[in-house]
């Protein structure tokens, strides 16, 4: 390796943003394209740099520097590396600025002749700064305007602007030296930036001979036609721009595509007409095209469905047997995403035999190949605004496109519970789904849901002035019988100066109402009944009833929870003000045989050094039980548990976002400990736990779905707190 060399003058240094330094001086060799930056001998990142001898023979460069974070360091070596190895270690660094303008004057100064590569280098960086950068800063755009309006010459004028429905643009008018096909061209507006174009010249008679008409299709988003100032690009001999005509015409909305397409007949370069052509043809004006198609191409959607600043999901159907599709992408602002790329099949019979009929399919279709439908995903960029328009685009084998629209339902829960019914279970990506689309999507959608208010407030039966513990019974399914758990609490001495907090959550009988009012008059019981019906779990409406609950302590008790002993609440009570800090405390909990259902959660590490939560002695006979005093476990049973109400609520408004309520538990006594608590199961104490079938046994699919996300998620939780 060669020594280092290190002469080198560093005329101006200009920080473009938190990543980006760019270096103007002289230099005693030849500069490098690219390479690696050290920072200090440890901090790692690249470069790219231009170098060139001036008349009298002297080297000087343009280095672009890019290490994350490198505005808050304060480096005293920064040493370059090519790709053989040989190093350049520049001088100590001083006097870095912020204001672009400095290196414009820099290189006015010293290489008034290098404006022009100065500008071709900056858009280089700009384009390299968009890619990686994620503070993005004004500085690279006030360092393009500089350099242009320093090197740019006039050369002819835009007169006419149209703008596609994505947010680009055409622009046509006349220039003397404005090259044909794909190129950069830069754009002088508020901000100034590079864009991607394809441009092609056409005759006109009105024109100067070395003149000619030129019109020019962007393919990024770029800003509204009236802000343009300037328009900038690199002929054959420098940089030269296009005036804004005074009187310029600015298309009606739509019409945009239909003008490109008019205009393709006079482009006069062959190969440029061909490539504007295709980007005339894949503009979408916002009509679904796909119906009108000659060939045999059709396609239909089952559902689309969209989370803001998460993605979206899609579900339908492509009928293609003669394979003329090409690729099927997912385009909305700031989104295109191919979806065969990654999209799971489905057998639909019902399309094959809809079109087995129809003139374009008949003869077409093989009998048994019914892998019509599909289901994708797509991730948006945050920030999209809630109306934004999205439509899938196919691209034909011939070059042309067609268009559908799609109609994108918000996230309301019966959404996303559909979303998860047509989830392919079986497919072998299904993982992979779930961490990169469908988790994210439905964590989004469930954060922003919130907290579900109840609807109604109905005290019964016998007031309790100061109840000393608030009973939380949650009713979640279509149950009427909440009159025995009443009955069972009534006869329990404990409960006297208690009050029952009855929940109906979604799903529940009309009639439960009138049954807890009866109950609650006849056994003098202090009952509110509480409407909830939003809410889809106990947890839910536990969240829903905590606000009317008055007791400083809550016993949670679901009604499929049974006391088969009085005095049960006064021990759990004991051990609660024994502990002296916020705890949840639980019973045993037996199945109908008397056989163990819940002696406390413990977490087991296995060989691969994950823990996983196991229900101990779960289906052990109870006389296996020799434990009686209380003891310390790693979570308690949400289905009956006694713990300070003000813990519940911080516990329960943390708590993550979970499609069902089988994670829930678990994660409720996870939080409660992170926030100082603990969980605590009492042996002797004991209470039946009935098995309860879901009333929905049709909505199995969704449900089987649902556990696989809460199932990542929960792990995706806990997994980053615990390297927090």
């Amino acid at each position: 390796m060669k020594e280092p060399i290190t002469k080198a003058d560093i005329t101006a240094a200009i920080l473009l943003d938190d990543d980006t330094l760019v270096l103007f001086g002289a230099i005693d060799r030849a500069l490098p394209a690219q390479g690696a930056v050290h920072l200090d001998g440890s901090v790692e990142g690249r470069y790219a740099g231009r170098s060139w001898a001036d008349a009298e023979g002297e080297r000087w460069f343009l280095g672009g520097i890019r290490v994350p974070g490198l505005a808050q360091m304060r480096p005293s070596r920064v040493e370059l590396a090519d790709e053989k190895g040989e190093r350049l270690v520049l001088p100590r660094l001083s006097n870095v600025r912020t204001n672009p303008s400095h290196l414009v004057s820099a290189l006015k100064g010293f290489q008034p002749g290098a404006l022009a590569v100065a500008l071709d280098f900056a858009i280089q960086l700009a384009a390299s700064s968009k890619d990686g950068a994620e503070n993005e800063s004004d500085r690279i755009g006030r360092l393009l305007s500089g350099l242009a309006q320093e090197v740019s010459q006039p050369d002819g004028f835009a007169e006419v602007f149209g703008r596609f429905r994505d947010g680009s643009l055409m622009l046509q008018g006349w220039a003397r030296s404005f090259r044909n096909g794909a190129q950069k061209i830069l754009i002088e507006a508020e901000e100034t930036a590079a864009y991607r174009a394809t441009a092609g010249a056409f005759a006109r008679p009105d024109l100067p001979p070395e003149a000619s008409g030129v019109m020019a299709v962007l393919t990024d988003q770029t800003p509204l036609p009236t802000a343009i100032r300037r328009i900038h690009y690199r002929a054959a001999e420098g940089w030269r721009h296009l005036e804004i005509f005074e009187h310029r015409t600015i298309l009606p909305d739509g019409v945009a595509s239909a003008h490109v397409r008019d205009m393709l007949g006079n482009i006069q370069d062959a190969e440029t007409r061909q490539k504007m052509s295709r980007i005339a043809a894949s503009r979408y004006d916002g009509a679904e095209t796909v119906s009108r198609l000659d060939i045999p191409v059709r396609t239909g959607l089952d559902m689309a469905l969209r989370v803001p600043g998460a993605g979206l999901f899609v579900a339908g159907w492509l009928l293609d047997p003669t394979r003329q599709v090409r690729a099927v992408t997912l385009k909305g602002p700031g989104v295109a995403v191919r979806l065969d790329e990654g999209w799971s099949r489905l057998a639909r019979r019902d399309v094959t035999e809809a079109f087995q009929h129809d003139g374009l399919f008949a003869g077409r279709m093989i009998p048994g190949q019914d892998q019509h439908g599909f289901t994708a995903f797509a991730a948006e960029p945050s920030g999209l605004p809630p109306g934004a328009e999205f439509h899938l685009e196919l691209e034909l084998a011939d070059d042309r496109f067609a268009f559908l629209p799609l109609s994108c339902l918000p996230p309301a829960p019966e959404a996303l519970r559909r979303m998860l019914s047509l989830v392919n279970l079986d497919s072998p990506s299904i993982d992979t789904l779930i961490a990169r689309h469908v988790g994210p999507m439905l964590r989004t959608a469930r954060s922003r849901s919130g907290a579900l208010p109840s609807t109604g407030v109905h005290p019964m039966g016998r007031p309790v002035k100061a109840p000393r513990v608030s009973v939380i019974l949650p009713v979640t399914d279509g149950r009427e019988d909440v009159d025995l758990n009443i009955a069972r609490l009534a006869i329990d001495p404990d409960f006297a100066e208690t009050e029952l907090l009855v929940v109906a959550a979604a799903g529940t009988h009309e009639r439960l109402g009138g049954a807890v009012r009866q109950a609650a008059a006849f056994y003098r019981m202090a009952v509110t009944f509480v409407a909830a019906p939003d809410a889809t779990d106990a947890f839910e409406a536990m969240a829903a009833a905590l606000p009317h609950a008055r007791g400083e302590r809550v016993l949670t008790l679901s009604p499929s929870v049974l006391p088969t002993e009085k005095g049960w609440l006064a021990a759990l009570e004991r051990v609660s003000r024994k502990s002296g800090g916020p705890v949840m405390v639980s019973p045993t909990l037996l199945y109908e045989d008397h056989s163990i259902r819940f002696a406390g959660i413990m977490a087991v590490e296995g060989s691969d050094g994950v823990k996983t939560f196991e229900r101990r002695f779960a289906g052990y006979p109870r006389d296996w039980l020799k434990e009686q005093d209380a003891a310390t476990v790693d979570a308690a049973a949400p289905e009956c548990a006694l713990l300070p109400k003000d813990a519940l609520v911080r516990a329960l408004a943390t708590m993550g976002s979970y499609m069902g309520a089988d994670h829930k538990g678990l994660d409720l006594c996870l939080r409660l400990r992170a926030l100082g608590g603990a969980c605590v199961w009492l042996p002797r104490v004991t209470l039946v736990a009935l098995d309860e079938q879901p009333r929905d046994a049709h909505a199995d699919r969704w449900r089987r779905a649902g556990a696989m996300v809460d199932r990542w998620s929960f792990e995706d939780i806990w997994s980053a707190r615990a390297a927090a």
